[in-house]
């Protein structure tokens, strides 16, 4: 008789930058399990570039953020829970952190209804008691999310390897934005990928230091801005647009999720806020300066080799912060556009011009 194949269901409901950050730790789940059913149950807003991970056999889209927008949207998420019961999971895992009761009770409540022989996680706030394995209430304290996200997955037999994190966008995406770069290399010796946005407010610099910052750089190294965001930056990026000298690629709202991460693979430098472009900058091995606010880089930062990035922050007495609105953000106010013009003339001088990433990886 053949032998069933093990179905393991990954939980990592957040954002799309975690869901990078999650990458090895999905593949070390893979290298545990290589003949296992994995499945991975992830926001809606991660969910287009979490169908390009190949080491994952089903996808499902959880909608976190369009539930905190209306409370009608708990009826599709009833739905998708009916459908997650149709599986006996082998094993179910919660990668992300929790951080309070009320985080707790509700992940507890979903793992209440999934059948699965064991449930793993991160064993804080109660959680621990829908548990049968459970990772140490201060595996997230002090050490990189990435890192502490793959404990878990070896806890749950896991198998770590060497490659680190790693993101991919769809063919189809290539073939769409390909010809945005087709004429670079003549006037234009580097392409600048400028990314003011973020998620939250609070972590979202200020629109005219990055104009400056931008301007100066498009002046010292001929470079070709591209500012990148979503929709929610329709107005910051005209803004920005407005005050840069000369010609600017205004990409933002514009990319679905999987051609964003194809355009910033064509990128020789990202300027950034901590975001989700930030951590597909990385995974790409793209080099970047990143612009820390409220949040920790010892936990945030970068997850990529240490030449590829610079992080601007500067050390405040109410860091770290959980606030998506801030009306005194002192940790991003104090940061000035000098050095962070400083910090990109740096990297791309010890990186060489015009060193355009090309052939990244595509979804196979």
């Amino acid at each position: 008789m053949k032998k069933e194949r093990a179905c393991i269901l990954v939980v990592l409901i957040a954002g799309i930058g975690d869901l990078v950050l999650a990458s090895k730790s999905l593949r070390a789940l893979r290298n545990g399990f290589p003949e296992a059913n994995i499945h991975l149950l992830t926001s809606s807003a991660a969910f287009p570039i979490a169908k390009n991970y190949t080491y994952i056999d089903k996808v499902w889209a959880f909608p976190i953020r369009e539930l905190r927008k209306s409370r009608y949207k708990i009826l599709q998420v009833l739905r998708l829970i009916k459908q997650l019961r149709k599986y006996r999971f082998s094993t179910i895992i919660n990668l992300y952190r929790v951080t309070s009761v009320w985080g707790a009770l509700k992940m507890g409540l979903l793992f209440l209804l999934l059948k699965g022989k064991k449930k793993v996680g991160h064993g804080y706030k109660g959680f621990g008691l829908f548990l049968s394995d459970k990772a140490d209430e201060h595996i997230f304290q002090g050490r990189h999310f990435a890192d502490a996200m793959e404990e878990i997955a070896q806890l749950a037999g896991g198998i770590p390897d060497s490659n680190g994190i790693e993101v991919f966008w769809g063919k189809g995406a290539e073939e769409k934005c390909r010809q945005l770069f087709s004429n670079t290399g003549r006037s234009e010796k580097i392409i600048l990928g400028v990314n003011p946005g973020g998620d939250r407010m609070s972590r979202r610099w200020n629109p005219d230091y990055y104009a400056t910052v931008a301007n100066r750089l498009k002046k010292r190294f001929h470079a070709k801005i591209v500012l990148l965001g979503g929709p929610s930056e329709d107005k910051i990026a005209p803004q920005i647009q407005g005050k840069i000298d000369g010609e600017v690629l205004n990409l933002a709202g514009q990319l679905t999720l999987n051609e964003l991460v194809y355009v910033i693979s064509q990128c020789d430098l990202l300027l950034t806020n901590d975001s989700g472009p930030m951590h597909i900058a990385a995974a790409l091995k793209i080099p970047l300066v990143a612009i820390f606010g409220p949040e920790s880089p010892v936990l945030f930062g970068p997850h990529t080799s240490e030449d590829l990035y610079r992080i601007v922050f500067k050390e405040v007495d109410c860091r770290p912060c959980t606030k998506r609105k801030c009306s005194e953000p002192k940790c991003l106010d104090l940061v000035t556009p000098q050095e962070v013009f400083e910090k990109c003339v740096e990297i791309i001088e010890s990186r060489g011009l015009g060193m355009r990433r090309k052939n990244r990886k595509p979804s196979k």
